[in-house]
């Protein structure tokens, strides 16, 4: 089938104008001299409004000072790759914009491709990189929360703190990449054993993953729940050669603590018993769980 003919202009106004990313013209006086539609969509100012203002007046006043000195490294020829910072909307709210800007040192105009990563960033503020679960900001936060309100109802909370055993000598045998992969596994075999309303799970630090049981039943009630996850991730069967030669497999040791939370308890005072029962897990023998 033969192709249909190319025309023999393009355009190139209309390709500009519905470019889903915001592309612009700026000037080395700070003021942009086009924009397509897609600033309108995303910072809701009708077009005219933004070419009659300078636009360093609509970014964020912590990113003023940066935006200034990165617009004088442009004005001199320099390009800029992967830049961000805050423009505000129409609505009051602020949008994180990422910036990849050419300068043509002959006309003194900028050009610049801009994109809306507001979403992304405010994903990354509470999703650990490595296994896409909370992590330990969100594990802080949450668990203040509910702790001060077991506090007013008077019910316990369960904590656990369950740690992957052999997890540096795994790393170690075949390289960091296959443990990022392989804990990125683990943590998605928790999240699958957790389906109570209300049970949370986060990366803690390292190889460590924090868990969450609101109004738990003293002690019983968490201890089932760490036992499952630890034989979730027994039955996973990873086994491997460590740089000794000694076979291993990856395993889980915990520890919790249920208790109702004094009024104003810290988190870090409240997980601390449970921090210790999983050193006296790990030193009895891993693969196990303690008690506070």
């Amino acid at each position: 089938m033969p192709r249909p003919p190319v025309p023999d202009q393009f355009d190139l106004e209309r390709f500009f104008d519905y470019a889903i990313d915001m592309l612009c013209i700026a000037d080395s006086r700070g003021y942009f001299v086009k924009v397509n539609r897609a600033w309108e969509r995303v910072l809701g100012y009708p077009r005219d409004e933004l070419l009659a203002r300078p636009f360093v007046e609509f970014v964020h006043p912590d990113d003023r000072a940066e935006t200034v000195a990165e617009t004088r490294r442009l004005s001199s020829g320099s390009i800029t790759f992967a830049y961000e910072n805050r423009y505000q909307a129409r609505d009051g709210s602020w949008k994180t914009i990422a910036w990849t800007c050419y300068p043509d040192p002959e006309t003194g105009l900028m050009y610049a491709v801009a994109r809306d990563v507001t979403a992304d960033r405010r994903r990354d503020d509470w999703v650990d990189g490595i296994t896409g679960i909370p992590n330990r900001r969100v594990f802080d936060e949450t668990t203040a929360e509910e702790l001060r309100r077991a506090h007013r109802m008077g019910v316990p909370v369960g904590i656990a703190l369950l740690d992957v055993d052999h997890l540096r000598a795994y790393n170690q045998a075949v390289g960091h990449l296959e443990g990022d992969r392989v804990l990125r596994r683990i943590a998605e075999t928790l999240a699958e054993q957790l389906r109570r309303a209300g049970d949370f799970l986060a990366r803690f630090n390292g190889g460590t993953f924090g868990v969450l049981f609101p109004s738990a039943r003293q002690t019983d009630g968490p201890r089932g729940h760490c036992e499952q996850l630890r034989r979730a991730v027994e039955e996973l069967d990873i086994e491997f050669t460590d740089r000794d030669g000694a076979t291993r497999r990856l395993t889980l040791s915990g520890g919790f603590v249920t208790q109702v939370p004094e009024r104003g308890q810290p988190a870090d005072d409240f997980i601390a018993p449970a921090a210790e029962a999983l050193k006296r897990a790990k030193a009895q023998g891993r693969n196990r769980i303690e008690a506070a």
